[in-house]
């Protein structure tokens, strides 16, 4: 089933954060992974409900961002607050890049919309600091059980209208 942005309230998308940085948060604690960052599974789960085809993006800005940043490590001295900046800006601008360039300009975004062009760098920098595989994989898991809330929480219409 999916659902339009406008079926789900901004209250429904705060309640998908939350539920995401619950679970996030107790990955962490019990496996000491971050799952791409706090706010990663909730956007994802959120994602997913809204629109699954924006994914695609995702994952395409994730890999160049991943790469990109690989190659800027070999020249630069990157580590710390200047990893997280380079990475989530590097992300800003290959997502920004994206849409101006290959689909001729920017969609339509609603204000939780405009949290992905920073997760994706997110995401990259968890890549960066823990085991790639182990990252990818508490992330689609927390992701995963965020999604199975926020699903019931539709198909039942428990979520906020």
């Amino acid at each position: 089933m999916t659902v339009t942005a406008t079926d789900l309230s901004p209250g429904a998308a705060a309640l998908a954060l939350g539920i995401g940085l619950i679970f996030g948060l107790s990955c962490y604690l019990v496996s000491n992974l971050s799952p791409g960052g706090m706010i990663t599974p909730g956007w994802l789960a959120l994602t997913l409900v809204e629109d699954p085809i924006r994914m695609v993006v995702i994952v395409a800005v994730v890999g160049l961002t991943f790469v990109g940043a690989k190659l800027l490590q070999r020249v630069v001295i990157l580590f710390g607050k200047r990893l997280f900046a380079t990475v989530v800006l590097l992300a800003v601008f290959i997502q920004a890049s994206l849409f101006l360039f290959l689909l001729r300009g920017f969609p339509a975004l609603t204000p939780d919309q405009t949290l992905g062009f920073i997760v994706p760098g997110l995401i990259v920098y968890q890549f960066l600091r823990q085991p790639v595989l182990a990252t990818a994989l508490a992330m689609s898991g927390v992701t995963a059980l965020t999604y199975g809330v926020l699903a019931i929480g539709v198909v039942f219409t428990l979520l906020p209208a």
